[in-house]
């Protein structure tokens, strides 16, 4: 299976780390909050899902997931790199990208040549564009994997997916990423 590393341990971010995690992939979690890492590195989950704590204590009892504060090392040697962020509205109603972008910037330069940039926040038409901007490397491929995640039954969706959706500028890309996926029924 492939590693991939997760930015954002917020609702999307856990689900989808713990989730591939239990799909056989190893996983790392990355998020800037000291104390929400500190909790999860312990097995504890401040958010109300059914079988997420669960697939927390799994994934780190198996090896397959892990958490850390430290994004730069967690982006370091791994394959594929999920942007799990907020994007909050701006004053004009407009997603407000900026810490997605911030986060690309700053993982740029530490990052695996052929590694895979996925956007998977709930951002506008067009994001990949700019990640592509902001990263300012021909050598890393740009994709989204947009989620489709129920409140209280995000694990579930996780799971058993009507669909998952992959958007990339190569089929090679779009294999790669349906690679992580492919425990699923």
């Amino acid at each position: 299976m492939a590693n991939a590393t997760i930015l954002g341990a917020g609702y999307v971010g856990l689900t989808t780390a713990v989730c591939l995690a239990h799909l056989g992939n190893q996983i790392i979690c990355a998020d800037v909050d000291e104390h929400k890492i500190t909790a999860l590195k312990q097995g504890k989950v401040s958010i109300h899902e059914d079988r997420l704590e669960e697939l927390v204590n799994e994934g780190i009892g198996s090896g397959q997931l892990t958490f850390t504060n430290s994004v730069n090392e967690a982006v370091a040697n791994t394959d594929f790199i999920f942007l799990c962020l907020p994007t909050p509205e701006a004053p004009d109603g407009t997603a407000d990208l900026s810490f997605i972008t911030t986060a690309v910037e700053n993982i740029a330069p530490h990052l695996t040549p052929n590694a895979v940039v996925i956007t998977k926040s709930t951002v506008p038409t067009g994001t990949t564009e700019i990640v592509a901007a902001h990263l300012q490397r021909d050598d890393i491929h740009v994709a989204s994997n947009p989620e489709f995640l129920r409140e209280g039954t995000a694990v579930a969706d996780f799971l058993t997916p009507a669909r998952v959706v992959i958007g990339a500028n190569s089929a090679e890309t779009s294999q790669r990423i349906a690679s992580l996926y492919a425990q699923l029924d």
